[in-house]
């Protein structure tokens, strides 16, 4: 059984919004997570009686405890391009789960503004790497071409070239500069269809998640899938590799679920943030340390916690792709 640690909601919580607790349940959850020196960077989605989505960030020592003091209201620091005008209100107000992204000695989170017309939007704000506070304004990632009307789940990767999963299945991967100020345009580079099929009759399709980590040859894709069960919908964490060399092509499938050790189930403190969804356990940062995985996650819209896993808990639930379409 993997070790699973649920934070302490009320230590996650900035001093500057410590009235949000008077004022009725506050939900935090979907963590992305990030190796700073010798401890760790936990950013969360924070939600209060006013139902708002906003961000916050903390500090996490070697044994992933909370540094006191350390818990930064990220969203009401973040500053959007002078004059800079978004089809829908909710570009500027709504903050959903952040992932966290190291280019060499730059940091970056990123999150998405929900689900909202006409379309959605997805940022990209570089952060101070001694304080964590906002660098400059965030940058929109645009994609050029096509692109669905709900984006929420890109992951970035990469430490030269940068790129991001678009989808996970056919895997689209796109290719992107960080050169400029404005926009962030993100053009195809690669399409790999492959089959998963057993995996998806039973936890549905694969969507994204954890930003990928490299490990030798490959990268391991910490994402998430939804299917229908009785309750509402379910989230389910999965995992997947492909290869560190372009195309980047898909190496090892899921056949199985990722088991995350937490203790809840389906079973909420507060009332359902969403009716539509029961159980869901949405992975948002990943990283190796000392032999282990460590894995971010939200559980059930109002819990933050890590899973300790090791290799072979990873392996288990993979299977090599024998068969390319």
């Amino acid at each position: 059984m993997p070790e699973c640690i649920v934070f302490d909601s009320a230590a996650l919580l900035p001093t500057a919004w410590k009235h949000f607790a008077a004022q009725g349940p506050v939900r935090m959850f979907n963590p992305g997570l990030l190796r700073d020196g010798d401890g760790w960077i936990l950013a969360y989605r924070v939600v209060g009686a006013d139902t708002l989505r906003r961000l916050a960030l903390c500090r996490l020592d070697r044994e992933f405890r909370i540094v006191p003091g350390s818990p930064l209201p990220l969203t009401d620091l973040v500053r959007f391009p002078a004059g800079r005008s978004y089809d829908a209100p909710e570009a500027k107000t709504w903050f959903a789960d952040p992932r966290l992204y190291r280019l060499t000695d730059r940091i970056f989170v990123y999150w998405n503004s929900g689900w909202h017309e006409p379309r959605n939007y997805q940022f990209l704000q570089e952060l101070d790497p001694i304080r964590f506070t906002p660098l400059g304004a965030p940058r929109e990632l645009v994609r050029r071409g096509q692109r669905q009307k709900l984006e929420k789940n890109w992951t970035l990767f990469g430490d030269g070239s940068l790129h991001a999963i678009y989808s996970p299945n056919p895997q689209r991967v796109l290719a992107f500069s960080l050169a400029g100020e404005g926009d962030l345009e993100c053009s195809d580079a690669h399409s790999t269809p492959w089959q998963h099929d057993d995996y998806d009759q039973t936890h549905g399709g694969l969507r994204g998640g954890a930003p990928p980590q490299r490990l030798g040859d490959h990268y391991y894709s910490f994402c998430h899938s939804v299917h229908d069960a009785s309750d509402g919908f379910r989230y389910a964490p999965a995992v997947y590799r492909f290869s560190a060399k372009a195309p980047f092509a898909p190496t090892d499938g899921p056949h199985a679920a990722l088991d995350l050790g937490h203790p809840f189930g389906a079973r909420r403190v507060h009332p359902k943030l969403n009716p539509a969804v029961g159980e869901v356990v949405y992975p948002c940062g990943a990283a190796q340390d000392d032999g282990r995985w460590i894995v971010s996650f939200g559980i059930n819209d109002e819990h933050c916690a890590l899973a300790v896993l090791s290799p072979a808990d990873v392996l288990a639930t993979l299977r090599p792709l024998t068969a390319q379409p």
